[in-house]
């Protein structure tokens, strides 16, 4: 198998996975926002059939579960695009599986999307191996599978030959019966069962030992370590925040970050939770500098390239930050950052660092955290919430009520200078890597767009109905 067409294939096939997810993600995005203008705005209860109170979170639930836990239909895609039939079952069972019991007893639905998405309750432990684990897992399936499928095919010619000599010297046996017939009648147990099975053993593996454990043990001293520098200076525990949050955004490392502040917050110290906050809502900002801003004004051809899926990605997260939707504004930087992780995240690290970095220099406290019940709080306190692990009614929604002068502009521009210089790195990094790819021979260029795809869909499945039967 030659490597830089593999390269290339698998480039592909993620390009066109983040663009499926981005419909993923944006189906609960918008169904979620639609439940939250009708009920909180309009007023209308009771909606789809919720004739009770208590069936009305269940709506909103189904909804999100889809951007929330977007990454098992990234996990099976993935692994289907790149492997085929068989490597749809292993993805979608390592995604589950890490999703939902890798943290030790299976949970309910409901406990789960408290406990497994931005804030995992008491940091995650070891089920949180944030977005980049959940991809890198099906990365690893997937190509494990597509090579393992492409060395039987290969064993099989040298082994049927090794089987023929051996049937040869056995008079009894017929003519008929061939090395490469009785191999084929096995195709269906190796191919089916074994190579699939062993794959996602190998899998459950690599990211059990190599991902979980060791982030997870790290996610455990993270937090004091962290706690006991901003005690001395926090204008570099605000910097450190900042690495924490691009470095994985929702996964153990910046959760361990997020355990810090909110131990400090316990304590009556708003400081960690307000750098927190404004370091999370950066990340979700550095994908548009970078493909609507910079991407634009240093525009040259065979440079660096961005297709309408970037553009959808990028823009997203901020639209939502827009209608409160403060959590969706990190969560389709994580598909964007899946395009190209080497550019991508050392972008998302360095802005969120600056921001980190400028949130301690200026020493800003959003006293609202204290102070105020949050917005659709249900009137309870930050305390209460954040303990429940809620992080849409959490860390970000008192930039709403924060004082303008001293909270609320100061973070606005404080997240646009870590989006601008976030942005200009993933360029810089971009272009160089283009460079390379195209010196290597392993380059592949964007050329995706999901809504035009959509709209063609629904364009031929119209003729179709209309064409005449036969």
């Amino acid at each position: 198998m030659q490597l830089k067409p593999l390269i290339r294939d698998t480039r592909e096939k993620i390009y066109r996975t983040t663009s499926i997810i981005f419909l993923v993600q944006l189906f609960g995005a918008l169904g979620a926002g639609f439940f939250f203008v009708v009920q909180n705005i309009l007023g209308v209860e009771h909606m789809l059939g919720a004739l009770e109170p208590a069936n009305e979170s269940i709506l909103w639930f189904l909804l999100f579960w889809a951007t929330d836990f977007y990454m098992i239909a990234l996990c099976a895609v993935l692994c289907y695009l790149i492997a085929g039939l068989p490597g749809l079952a292993p993805g979608l069972s390592l995604a589950v599986y890490f999703a939902h019991f890798a943290g030790g007893t299976p949970i309910a639905g409901e406990e789960g999307y408290f406990t497994f998405f931005a804030t995992p309750l008491g940091g995650g432990g070891g089920a949180n191996i944030g977005y980049m684990g959940y991809f890198l897992m099906a990365l690893f399936c997937g190509l494990l599978i597509k090579c393992l499928f492409a060395a039987w095919e290969s064993i099989k010619i040298s082994l049927g030959r090794q089987i023929d000599k051996l049937l040869k010297k056995i008079k009894q046996i017929p003519d008929t019966l061939t090395g490469n017939g009785i191999l084929d009648n096995i195709d269906l147990i190796v191919l089916v069962l074994i190579l699939p099975v062993a794959s996602m053993a190998l899998t459950f593996l690599f990211v059990r030992y190599g991902i979980q454990k060791p982030f997870g043990a790290l996610a455990e001293v993270l937090p004091e370590a962290l706690l006991n520098l901003s005690s001395s200076s926090v204008i570099l525990a605000g910097l450190l925040i900042g690495v924490m949050v691009g470095f994985d955004i929702t996964g153990p490392v910046s959760m361990s970050a997020f355990a810090a502040a909110v131990l400090a917050f316990a304590q009556g110290d708003a400081r960690l939770l307000t750098i927190y906050g404004i370091c999370f809502v950066t990340a979700g900002w550095i994908p548009f500098f970078m493909v609507m801003v910079f991407s634009n004004i240093f525009k040259k051809k065979g440079r660096v390239h961005t297709d309408t899926d970037d553009t959808n990605l990028a823009i997203s997260g901020p639209i939502n930050a827009f209608f409160e939707n403060m959590k969706l504004t990190v969560a389709f930087t994580q598909p964007f950052a899946m395009r190209s992780p080497f550019t991508v995240i050392p972008g998302l690290m360095t802005g969120c660092g600056i921001a980190g970095l400028l949130a301690g220099l200026t020493g800003i406290v959003n006293g609202s955290y204290l102070s105020e019940p949050p917005k659709y709080g249900a009137g309870k306190t930050m305390q209460e919430l954040l303990q429940r692990g809620e992080i849409y009614l959490s860390f970000t929604l008192p930039f709403r009520t924060g004082d303008w002068l001293s909270v609320r502009l100061p973070s606005i521009l404080i997240i646009a200078a870590g989006g601008a210089v976030g942005g200009i790195v993933i360029y810089l990094l971009r272009a160089l890597q283009v460079k390379n790819q195209k010196k290597r021979g392993t380059y592949v260029e964007l050329n995706g767009d999901i809504v035009i795809e959509m709209r063609e869909l629904a364009k031929k499945r119209l003729a179709q109905l209309k064409k005449p039967a036969k």
